[in-house]
């Protein structure tokens, strides 16, 4: 099922939760290399993420995806959000400051999943519309070649 407001609260989730992760990050008093650090994490679970679901959903569609391409997408998403999460808590922050960053990196990597596949489902729908049209307009052809 296509929805617009769902695509757009998906794409509004995964803005402002990137955003509120990567303003705090850039607003810190923290040296530029760990600011450097934090937002290269974010943006490495954001697209491993990405091409995880991508390859999960090639596999369930019968579109060929190597094993080994498929266990560097897991170990890729394993090893961003276990870095971002050990990182976090290896700082000196309070435990509240760490779970704001915790969240963060949750949120972004769920709201990555949830918008890549929102985006593959949209695309799987448009292209059905144009099959179907496809066909209607070869019918409506054929039909035009009996009269």
């Amino acid at each position: 099922m296509r929805s617009n407001e769902f695509f757009f609260l998906t794409w509004a989730a995964f803005l402002i939760g990137f955003a509120f992760v990567l303003i705090a990050i850039w607003n810190t008093d923290w040296m530029l290399v760990e600011q450097g650090f934090y937002t290269i994490i974010l943006g490495w679970i954001t697209f491993s993420s990405f091409s995880l679901v991508k390859s999960i959903r090639d596999k369930k569609e019968n579109i060929k995806v190597s094993k080994e391409y498929l266990a560097l997408c897991w170990l890729s998403v394993i090893a961003s959000f276990g870095i971002g999460m050990i990182s976090v808590w290896n700082t000196d922050w309070e435990l509240v400051e760490k779970g704001y960053y915790w969240l963060g990196i949750i949120f972004v990597m769920y709201t990555s999943f949830a918008l890549s596949k929102e985006i593959r489902d949209r695309q799987d729908f448009t292209n059905r519309q144009k099959d179907k049209e496809a066909i209607q307009f070869f019918n409506d052809m054929k039909e035009d070649e009996e009269d």
